[in-house]
């Protein structure tokens, strides 16, 4: 099985911001605690440096899909799934509630 690191991740989402395929990105950050994990959005590489992905992060960040794209209809989102919450936005998706052409998933 493949690891993940943080770091991949955040060079991934710099990668993406920087050339423009996404406006934003939907992932966690840390709260007070190292527990205390909370889904945030992330809309420029420097606001990266306080990306989270560890055991911690359990809250499906995919409802918060719907959220920003009622902000802005045509943003384009990058969104960190795990792989149990693909279930929930696959189900967003179908009824839809997200625009899945631009969402951009890992």
């Amino acid at each position: 099985m493949q690891t993940v690191m943080r770091d991949q991740l955040v060079e991934k989402a710099t990668q993406l911001l920087e050339n423009g395929t996404v406006t934003r990105v939907l992932g966690w950050k840390k709260g007070e605690f190292d527990y205390d994990v909370t889904p945030a959005v992330f809309t420029d590489a420097e606001a990266l440096k306080d990306f989270v992905f560890d055991d911690f992060c359990g809250a499906n960040v995919s409802k918060y899909v719907m959220k920003e794209q009622k902000k802005e209809a045509d943003a384009k989102i990058l969104v960190f799934l795990k792989p149990c919450d693909t279930c929930s936005f696959n189900q967003l998706t179908a009824e839809h509630r997200v625009n899945r052409e631009n969402v951009y998933v890992i």
